[in-house]
Formats: C-alpha cells, sequence, structure tokens
C-alpha cells in the first residue's frame, strides 16, 4: 500500500491549505498588527513554495498551477464563508465564478489524461 503523505494529490491540498493558512495569516496580521501572526506568516510563506515546486515537479508547470491556485483562491474564499461572514458581501456573478473555479479542479482532477505518479 502507498504512503499517502508521498502522493502528489496529498501535496497538492497541503500546498493549497498551506497558502490558505498563509493568506489568512497574512489577513489577520493587517488588521491586528501582532508579530507573532508575521513570524508564523513568515516561516509558513517558504513551505507553500516548495510544496508547490514538488506539485510541479509531478504534473507539470500548467496543470500544478491549474490545480494549486484554483484550490488556493477557493480555500480563502471558504475560510471568508465560514469563519468571517462574509457570503452576504459577494454578488451573483462572483458566486458564478466561485462554482466555475470548483468545476475546474473537478475536470482538473477527474478527466485527467495520464496517471500522476
Amino acid at each position: 500500500m502507498k504512503n499517502i503523505l508521498s502522493s502528489p494529490w496529498f501535496v497538492v491540498f497541503a500546498c493549497a491549505a498551506l497558502s490558505t493558512l498563509a493568506d489568512t495569516l497574512g489577513t489577520v496580521w493587517w488588521e491586528q498588527k501582532r508579530m507573532g501572526w508575521l513570524a508564523a506568516l513568515l516561516f509558513l510563506s517558504p513551505l507553500v513554495f516548495l510544496a508547490f515546486g514538488y506539485v510541479g515537479s509531478r504534473f507539470g508547470l500548467a496543470k500544478a498551477s491549474s490545480l494549486t491556485n484554483t484550490l488556493v483562491v477557493v480555500g480563502p474564499i471558504l475560510v471568508g464563508f465560514l469563519f468571517r461572514g462574509e457570503l452576504r458581501q459577494l454578488s451573483k456573478m462572483e458566486m458564478t465564478g466561485i462554482v466555475l473555479a470548483l468545476a475546474g479542479i473537478v475536470l482538473l482532477t477527474f478527466f485527467s489524461p495520464r496517471e500522476i505518479s
């Protein structure tokens, strides 16, 4: 059985989660100006880029960018919806864009022409 931690798909989601956390910490830091948030952000940011590099080496740059960057967009949106109450601030067109981004993730994930190792 394959170790899930060595799976490129795990790293795609880990990269997106790290980036979502970094985006959230950056927003919180600008709101609160606490140095602890900034220190966490400065520690986390290089890990995001290293994880993306690994994903790019497995999937190719175009697909890696499509997968991780779309998830990076969706992750903070969900944080905004669930933890910051920002759902009412979006227009119908913005919500349509979010749905299309999710559709893109599904298409890239489930309709890949080759097996990723």
